[in-house]
């Protein structure tokens, strides 16, 4: 659970407090004067209670929207009409229509004026004008446009001046569009008239009917919907660039911006697309439900892709202005296999409340890289999984912000707090369990009969659990409670004995931490290595459960006595692996002869647990990485081993800051080295990309940001490798960080060179790097009293860039300010603009007094949102392992 105050909902009814309405427009006859408290948090919330109390009042919801649109306003208009089932009672004395920080001009009831009260968050009706039987509310309104990328966010593209819409409403931003009860639960049908400037384009949850000329505009009806939760819904508007395919019966189309259509290769878009259609229609054994599939590529994205029924959204980084390498190209086709893996998990069957949002990220998590591992191209799927969702999970899980997979929710703020390593990634790599637990048949039965049963409805864990039980007939109580009920993550090690070079006895042993003891039954596969001929073969891999703190395995008495064991051979299982020290060892001499890269993978990520737990040194770690890195033929695993080497550099520089040792001359080394594997790499080939941006980050000494600068002027040129825009501003930061030769001159000319959003932001960020205290007093001012009026992308560039690792003490005359910022921020409503401040800024240095200062936040802030208290602790810990770290390096 979260380290914050969780109130069981029966104690949060005794807290609701009465509050009273700043009412707008109080002139108006329609308005109440006076009107006694209602009891919701007036919040920029949605409270659990009060959801489940309004879902019990209403039923069978339709949408009927109207929506006027233009270019130059800040604001759009809409009216919306509200048709549903009402079942009154003497409990609530109002009804209560969620909606941010707009403004209403008129609301009816039933065709007749209507009192209401209105605060920023909600509309408050009272009961008495309602009764039990259909209902009709309909609201004129006028809403601001969003500029920090939620409810209906507007983009002015600074290359052409187009304007572009998009919607992103995921957990409760659906009400920033239009009146309307915003809770998965409330299922409802929306039919749409959309009123444009004639040129664009509108796209919505189903495809158009009628599109009518009216003088330089156009009216676009939409029909009604299927039934869908609202956060689900979507407006997309624009002078989009439109891309069309087909699959089966579906019509599929593709938008990008006019600006950005160059850059788009629609296959790589519309064959993944299919491909998944393909696998998802047969694995779940249902038809693709909702008539049509649009994806639009959209700017100012703060997440990777939304899954709009029928119109997902995704970030413009999935574009490159420049040649993708197969990895980017396979990230595309997961995140498109993700999104359309909620088309029916997540969108036709949807939890009830947000405690379920796991269930829904983790399934189509797990379920994307199911269906890439199905397809030809995307081979060692489950080894990018292992390395990237597979590791995030972990690092969330042995954090000090650990929690269950499925928890209480308080309310939407801690929903969206709750978008983690736990939610998607230890839940898929849960849900990848279970196939090897149930067998594969039983765990695609229990899916099939779950959407089946419930297609349209709302569904809470126990209805999918039972499914699953029901297909495998298996108890999957204790499984559930272990699993998803509790936190924290396992290790297993094992010991084992050899006579006459036959293993004679082999025991796992299961361990957890002292704050989450809960010990796991789960299948594995025990992998045992011989050493023949001077390489590593696996000459067995045995399945075996085990559970407890000790489990025999007597399948293996009698194999032969191995050089290296791994416990959890091919990734079947979730567990941290502590290798025992003969198989250290063989590792330490023998990686390289290993054939399975999935094995070389795991073992090397062993090394890097094992730095971050400060039980290897990080010196220790780069002085085997640069013995073994060249000789590492495989993509994923030579990634593995960087990320390593950049993490344990870190600790390095750090330790060179504090003067505990100097280790300049090894830094060097790898600069050294990462040019030479450059130089090195097979032209055009992935590794050649990896190795060019990886070089890129790094340099810093004099003689490779002169190479950097020559690489920009294309005075040095790799065979194969193309400069693009996105490299020459990767090449522009560092030389500004360095303030290297003539950096603002060379900042200057790329600014004319590229005027697209991306260069405004990637310029900004240039200089926001430059180690100048007057150059950061400019940034930081921009940052607190934003006079420019920057959208929230744009600030996360410039806290990002603030103060890197090696400016931190250019902090230190606005750490009170900081600190002072944090409360102000939290008493608002802008909980993206808080948990991006925390993250970038919270002031922090690897000391014992920055230790103690942060551990008294952490008590400070125990009342402060989830976005702040998170951000805190992980910062503390963080602190804490470098700490650790260091004194392991000062031995």
């Amino acid at each position: 659970m979260f380290n914050t105050p969780i109130m069981k909902a029966h104690v949060l009814s005794l807290l609701l407090v009465a509050v009273g309405f700043s009412l707008v427009a109080c002139d108006k006859a329609n308005l109440l004067d006076e009107l006694p408290p209602v009891t919701r948090i007036v919040s920029e919330s949605l409270y659990a209670e009060t959801a489940a109390e309004r879902a019990a009042q209403l039923s069978n919801v339709q949408y009927h929207l109207q929506i006027q649109l233009d270019r130059e306003s800040p604001n759009f208009k809409g009216i919306v009409t509200i048709n549903f089932d009402y079942l009154a009672n003497a409990i609530n004395p109002f009804l209560t229509i969620d909606f941010k920080r707009g403004s209403i001009d008129y609301l009816q009831i039933n065709g007749r004026d209507a009192r209401y009260s209105y605060d920023r968050w909600f509309i408050s009706i009272p009961a008495e004008q309602l009764h039990s039987g259909r209902q009709s509310i309909t609201i004129a309104y006028s809403h601001p446009y969003a500029t920090d990328g939620s409810g209906l966010h507007r983009f002015v593209d600074p290359e052409n001046s187009e304007v572009y819409l998009f919607t992103d409403f995921q957990p409760y931003d659906a009400n920033g569009l239009f009146p309307h009860f915003d809770q998965p639960d409330i299922k409802a049908t929306y039919s749409l008239r959309v009123t444009a400037p004639h040129d664009w384009q509108i796209i919505s949850s189903t495809r158009e009917t009628a599109i009518a000329e009216k003088g330089k505009e156009k009216v676009w009806d939409f029909p009604q919907s299927a039934l869908f939760s609202s956060y689900i819904f979507s407006l997309h508007a624009g002078n989009y660039v439109v891309w069309e395919d087909q699959y089966q019966d579906i019509p599929l189309r593709l938008f990008a911006r006019q600006s950005l259509s160059q850059y788009v290769q629609p296959q790589e878009w519309f064959e993944p697309t299919k491909q998944s259609f393909e696998f998802f229609n047969h694995y779940f054994d249902i038809p693709y439900p909702f008539k049509k599939y649009d994806q639009v590529i959209v700017p100012d994205f703060n997440a990777g892709a939304m899954e709009n029924v029928g119109a997902v959204t995704f970030n413009e980084r999935y574009l490159s202005r420049g040649d993708k390498s197969s990895r980017d190209k396979m990230r595309l086709a997961n995140v498109i296999a993700h999104e359309l893996a909620h088309m029916w998990f997540g969108n036709l069957v949807t939890m009830r409340w947000w405690n379920g949002l796991w269930l829904n990220e983790s399934f189509a998590t797990y379920m994307a890289n199911l269906a890439l591992s199905n397809f030809n191209d995307y081979p060692n799927t489950w080894n990018v999984f292992y390395s990237g969702t597979k590791q995030w999970a972990y690092r969330s899980d042995d954090s000090v912000n650990t929690h269950p997979i499925e928890l209480e929710v308080l309310s939407t703020a801690e929903a969206l707090a709750n978008f983690d390593g736990i939610t998607y990634g230890k839940g898929a790599s849960v849900l990848k369990q279970l196939p090897y637990f149930l067998g594969e048949e039983n765990f695609r039965l229990g899916v099939r009969n779950y959407l089946k049963k419930y297609a349209y409805k709302n569904t809470d864990l126990e209805d999918f659990i039972n499914e699953l039980a029901k297909a495998a007939n298996r108890d999957m109580a204790q499984w559930t409670e272990d699993w998803l009920y509790t936190a924290g993550l396992n290790s297993i090690k094992v010991a084992y004995d050899c006579v006459d070079d036959q293993i004679s006895e082999f025991v796992i042993h299961q361990t957890a931490p002292e704050a989450f003891p809960t010990l796991r039954e789960q299948r594995v596969q025990i992998g045992l290595y011989q050493l023949l001929d001077g390489r590593l073969h696996l000459t067995s891999a045995t399945p075996i459960y085990y559970a407890g703190a000790k489990t025999d395995i007597d399948q293996l008495k009698g194999k032969a006595c191995p050089d290296l064991v791994y416990p959890n051979e091919a990734d079947w299982g979730y567990v941290k692996v502590d290798l025992d020290q003969k198989s250290l060892h063989t590792v330490f001499n023998y990686i390289n002869t290993i054939d399975n890269s999935t094995l070389r993978l795991m073992l090397w990520q062993t090394l890097v647990d094992s730095v971050n737990d400060a039980n290897l040194s990080a010196q220790t770690y780069v002085n085997f990485a640069l013995q073994n890195i060249s000789e590492e033929p495989d993509y994923n695993v030579a990634r593995k081993i960087a990320s390593g080497l950049e993490k344990s550099l870190a600790y390095l520089s750090t330790a060179t800051r504090l003067g505990i040792k100097d280790y300049t001359p090894l830094y060097q080394a790898i600069e050294n080295l990462y040019l030479g594997l450059l130089e090195n790499a097979q032209t055009e080939s992935d590794l050649q990309k990896f190795w060019f941006n990886s070089y890129v980050a790094i340099a810093k000494t004099e003689q490779h940001l002169a190479l950097l600068k020559t690489i920009l002027s294309e005075e040095k040129v790799f065979d194969g490798l193309v400069i693009d825009q996105d490299k020459r501003w990767a090449i522009l930061a560092t030389l500004n960080r360095y303030q290297y030769s003539d950096y603002q001159a060379l900042l200057v000319a790329e600014q004319k060179r590229d005027k697209s959003d991306a260069g405004v932001k990637k310029a900004i960020l240039a200089e926001v790097l430059r180690p100048q205290p007057g150059n950061k007093q400019k940034w930081f001012d921009v940052v607190i009293n934003n006079p420019q009026q920057l959208k929230l992308s744009t600030l996360r560039y410039i806290m990002y860039g603030l103060f890197p690792a090696e400016q931190k003490a250019l902090q230190l005359p606005y750490k009170s300010t900081i600190l002072a910022t944090i409360p102000q921020l939290n008493s608002g409503s802008d909980l993206g603009l808080l948990r991006a401040f925390v993250d970038y800024l919270l002031p922090s240095q690897c000391t014992v007094a920055s230790e103690r200062e942060l551990s008294g936040l952490v008590e400070q802030y125990q009342a402060m949102k989830p976005q702040v208290l998170k951000g805190v602790k992980a910062r503390h810990q963080e602190v804490q392992r470098c700490l650790e770290v260091m004194a392991l390096i000062s031995v």
